[in-house]
């Protein structure tokens, strides 16, 4: 019998379900260990959540825009300074995230939101994904990090959400953010989240100096789609 090798693409989509996986598993294991239990019924439907999501995704651009799976996959490169600054604010950030809500929703119980807003959650991270998915299926330049691809002769992309406001994808990841201590029955996770979707603001920032500077045809883009992230706001 012959033993076929796995091909490149297969081995390069194993890369970040493991990476998934590790990631959940530390995400879960600080969870249950501020919460000093594993019977919390929200966190398991927290992480089942999460699981699903990247399997769905993964088979949506599998189908539609394999390209920026490929891309999202690459290794970080031409990561900005400022970049790399806000970076290390995001980790103790996402650190924080679980145990504050281990911490609170179940060990010390400084607040508890009612079980209902388990689904009200949910239903905030499934329009935040949908609008993430949408970005990825219609631009295939959305690499992990923020630089000008002249590599893959980058363009202004204007249609889908990004007719709407100018960071879309923010926009969801902020949404998917907020949506975390709904699931979780902790108000207090509001603190690190909402720092985190500050963050993310302000990172537009240099983002938009370098596209401004460096893509052709944004500075239009910009008179033509006004708003950053929240249409009407900002």
């Amino acid at each position: 019998m012959i033993r076929t090798l796995p091909s490149p693409s297969c081995l390069s989509c194993c890369v970040p379900a493991v990476h998934l996986v590790l990631a959940l598993g530390i995400w879960g294991g600080l969870l249950f260990y501020s919460a000093a239990s594993t019977t919390w019924p929200r966190a398991w439907i927290h992480l089942a959540l999460w699981l699903i999501t990247f399997a769905f995704n993964a088979c949506v651009l599998l189908r539609l825009n394999r390209e920026v799976l490929a891309a999202r996959l690459r290794p970080k490169r031409g990561t900005q300074r400022a970049e790399r600054l806000l970076m290390l604010l995001v980790l103790p950030l996402t650190l924080a995230i679980p145990i504050v809500a281990g911490l609170d929703a179940v060990r010390y119980g400084w607040s508890g939101l009612p079980f209902w807003t388990v689904w009200f959650g949910v239903g905030v991270h499934a329009v935040g994904d949908a609008l993430i998915l949408w970005c990825m299926v219609v631009n295939p330049f959305l690499e992990k990090t923020v630089r000008i691809q002249a590599d893959r002769e980058h363009r202004v992309i204007t249609t889908g959400p990004y007719a709407i406001v100018r960071h879309p994808m923010y926009s969801g990841v902020v949404l998917m953010l907020l949506a975390i201590p709904l699931v979780l029955g902790s108000a207090w996770t509001f603190v690190p989240v909402t720092a985190m979707s500050l963050l993310l603001m302000v990172r537009t920032e240099p983002e938009e100096r370098m596209l401004r500077r460096e893509l052709p045809g944004y500075e239009d883009y910009t008179h033509k789609t006004r708003w950053r992230m929240l249409p009407g706001i900002w």
